[in-house]
């Protein structure tokens, strides 16, 4: 697994990634808003919902060095969870033309594993909402 949690690595990504605060209960984005970035957690913490015909579920709770939005990253169909900061919140935002630059740095093998893998969660993803 990745580790991001290192010193240099974490002064490497504030270089290159703008960061954003949210306060307790921010909504990042939305279900069915366009997709725009992708987020890293750098402290704090965002809970993934879904609304459904009996209320909004809570799917899940991300923490510090958690990844979320990656759909976003493919520029497909709209968001089809809603993130909300559930406390102080800071963000590192990553834009589909950074994450894009970094694949164009990896070997073949790496960038094409990597593509891979991201169509094969927005697959999955898109089954899930079927």
């Amino acid at each position: 697994m990745a580790d991001m949690t290192g010193k240099a690595n974490a002064d490497s990504l504030l270089k290159v990634l703008n960061r954003k605060l949210y306060k307790a209960d921010d909504f990042i984005f939305r279900e069915g808003d366009e997709p725009n970035y992708a987020y890293v957690i750098r402290s704090g913490s965002v809970g993934i919902y879904k609304n459904n015909p009996s209320g909004t579920q809570h799917l899940t709770t991300l923490v510090t060095n958690q990844i979320f939005g990656e759909l976003a990253l493919l520029g497909n169909s709209p968001r089809s969870a809603s993130a909300k900061a559930m406390e102080a919140t800071e963000l590192l935002i990553v834009t589909p033309d950074q994450f894009k630059s970094k694949l164009k740095g990896l070997d073949f093998f790496s960038a094409y594993w990597v593509s891979y893998l991201m169509e094969r969660i927005y697959d999955l993803s898109n089954r899930v909402e079927s």
